[in-house]
């Protein structure tokens, strides 16, 4: 598989991931936060698509043995808010140091330039994720009036 289609498969497994999590959520606000990155996961599979398709990046065809399965190893239905957040963590670590190693491995600076915003784009997410679980572990710390 190459780069560019292993980076799309991993971005509609995390959309998918991530608007499953939030279909069992019953708090809206964890909801919100979970179908936000699922929308940013397909924002970035359709940048990667234009990247592929335009030749926009100067890309070119190279294989690769990746399984794709590896990131969302150990993903499953969880009502628990915090395995979730802890799990979805987890993945956008696996994402930020898979695309570093894609950035590092590029064979144009376009395609490394798209991995290396793909990698911001992750740690981002990897924020966002966890500071929602450090309230939801230690609500007292964020939250005065507990």
């Amino acid at each position: 598989m190459n780069p560019l289609d292993y980076a799309m498969q991993i971005e509609l497994q995390g959309k998918e991931y991530y608007l499953e999590q939030a279909s069992l959520m019953e708090d809206s606000a964890l909801r919100e936060i979970l179908q936000g990155l699922a929308a940013d996961e397909e924002r970035h599979y359709q940048f990667v698509k234009q990247i592929k398709e335009s030749g926009l990046y100067d890309y070119q065809e190279r294989i690769m043995d990746y399984d794709v399965t590896e990131i969302f190893e150990g993903a499953v239905k969880d009502p628990n808010y915090i395995t979730v957040y802890q799990r979805a963590v987890e993945f956008e670590n696996r994402a930020v140091e898979l695309y570093r190693e894609l950035a590092r491995d590029a064979i144009s600076d376009g395609e490394r330039e798209a991995f290396q915003m793909l990698v911001r784009e992750e740690e981002a997410h990897r924020e966002v994720l966890q500071k929602v679980l450090d309230t939801l572990q230690r609500p007292e710390e964020y939250y005065s009036n507990l």
